[in-house]
């Protein structure tokens, strides 16, 4: 006697990849016969961006361009340069196996650096570019739901869970032209520029995603009239798109991230000539991760009233999403200087460098390392440049039933700031933060329950039996361990709860 089984489908995303590695960005660089010379390096900025991701067979190609931008005094020392270039890399990652069909989240950051002016006219680099990479491909599976045999009695549960439904990453890019605000003087160098994309709105529909979003650009640039003067401009650029996406509706878990890829911002000439404007083009990878709730029926344990059974199992792991969380991490930190006066500050930037979450007994503790640069002006009128690292965390009280894993994005950024005494900048920083809580349950199920067809079966005869439970003892180990049916036992005892609610007698009979 063998059992049928009655099995359904559930998807889930598997992880061919996660983890990160990283590929060298070693350069020399001579400056361009425009470009003064280097009197002191104040700061060597690289910003990695991705260009691309291809998945071929087993391997994910990832490339992109390295954006270095090195801040220095010229021989007078009185204004800032800016020397540019663009520095291009690529790694490529083995997934565990061939997965055309894998959709792949990267993000880019430098962990380490060096930078130095080896002469007046040339640079020395040493920089690697770390990648983080989380590749995912559905993947289906079928759970034994029931097990179907007359003589067989059978303990089934049931759990809700989320299932997979699609992922994807969408790529796309914005182009805009931003204008100077008014009084802006036009611009002769970009010293520093950031992009950074970002969600506002996700909206499902039937086979539809549809996202909208922003760009928040902002830069730090020479003035043309005057090159001691330095300005600053921001702007946001927005942005919609509708994507095709099998198994999208209402309903859904859409876990989604904006990450912003190569970015290019490029002074533009108005009509007499003057920079007057910038000209943004953005690559943007859209990625997605959609889940819809569903509840899973298993059979976890059975035995037969008519023979001896052997059963096999199996096991699965279900993700239950709880949620998707959103808040933004506020911080104030102070910047002070040894011995040095803070005459005027021409710019302050956030350089973030990790933020990490952890959901552990009832709560979600963030941890955010970040690095607050400062460009200014001292005492003396001499422009230098410093910067101190800073970790804070966080700690945000979760609801009962709390998640054990989550997925985060975040961003952090400068709200303001002011010179609170002659040496000492206030800062007051930002960190939004979205995080996917979810929980990974493995469960252990019965894939089959049969027995030998020429094994002897139990003896079978009327039987009546007098059997006296203690309160809280399970009917279904009383049934099992007197090979009677759980429908009799409930039946002639009058008791429909999973356990005996108090110590009783229970009547135990087997019809032959």
């Amino acid at each position: 006697m063998q059992a049928k089984s009655k099995t359904v489908p559930y998807d889930y995303f598997d992880p061919v990849y996660s983890g990160s590695c990283e590929t060298p960005l070693d350069t020399e660089y001579n400056l361009p016969d425009y470009c003064p010379d280097i009197q002191k390096l104040l700061k060597c900025r690289v910003v990695p961006e991705v260009s691309s991701t291809l998945i071929s067979g087993d391997t994910l190609t990832i490339d992109g361009v390295a954006d270095v931008r090195a801040l220095y005094l010229d021989s007078k020392g009185d204004c800032v340069r800016c020397c540019e270039f663009t520095k291009e890399f690529t790694q490529s990652v083995k997934l565990k196996s061939a997965e055309e069909k894998a959709v792949a989240c990267v993000r880019a950051s430098i962990p380490h650096m060096t930078c130095r002016a080896v002469s007046a006219r040339r640079l020395d680099l040493h920089a690697a570019v770390s990648l983080q990479v989380l590749a995912v491909v559905q993947r289906s599976e079928r759970v034994t739901a029931d097990l179907e045999e007359p003589s067989l009695e059978k303990r089934g549960r049931s759990f809700p869970a989320h299932q997979a439904v699609n992922a994807l990453c969408h790529q796309f890019t914005i182009e805009d032209e931003l204008a100077l605000k008014n009084g802006k003087p036009p611009i002769e160098t970009i010293l520093r520029r950031d992009v950074c994309c970002r969600v506002t709105e996700s909206r499902l529909t039937e086979e539809r995603l549809t996202v909208s979003g922003v760009a928040d650009v902002g830069f730090l640039y020479t003035s043309a009239m005057d090159p001691t003067v330095v300005e600053k401009m921001t702007a946001t650029i927005d942005f919609t798109q509708t994507i095709d996406c099998a198994g999208a509706q209402e309903g859904c878990v859409c876990d989604i991230q904006a990450v912003t890829g190569e970015c290019a911002l490029t002074p533009k000439e108005d009509d007499v000539g003057e920079n007057t404007g910038v000209s943004a083009v953005v690559k943007v990878f859209l990625v997605a991760f959609l889940y819809k709730a569903c509840e899973v029926e298993v059979v976890d344990d059975a035995f037969s009233v008519d023979a001896p059974l052997e059963l096999r199992s199996g096991q699965s792991a279900f993700t239950l999403v709880h949620g998707v969380h959103s808040e933004v991490l506020k911080k104030k930190c102070s910047l002070a200087l040894s011995g040095e006066e803070i005459q005027r500050v021409l710019d302050l930037w956030c350089q973030q460098d990790s933020v990490q979450a952890l959901c552990e007994k009832g709560k979600l503790t963030y941890r955010v390392k970040l690095s607050m640069c400062l460009l200014y002006v001292n005492g003396q009128g001499r422009i230098l440049y410093t910067e101190k690292a800073f970790d804070h965390t966080f700690t945000t009280e979760l609801p009962d039933g709390a998640p054990g894993k989550c997925r985060i994005d975040a961003h952090t950024d400068v709200w303001e700031y002011r010179i609170a005494d002659k040496s000492t900048v206030e800062i007051s920083a930002e960190t939004a933060v979205t995080a996917l809580l979810y929980s990974v349950n493995t469960v252990k199920y019965l894939t089959g329950a049969g027995c030998d067809d020429s094994a002897p079966g139990f003896e079978r005869r009327p039987r009546f039996l007098l059997y006296y439970a203690r309160a809280g003892e399970r009917l279904w180990d009383i049934a099992k361990g007197h090979r009677v049916r759980l429908t009799d036992v409930r039946e002639q005892n009058e008791l429909y709860e999973e356990t005996v609610p108090e110590d009783r007698a229970l009547l135990l009979t087997n019809k032959a």
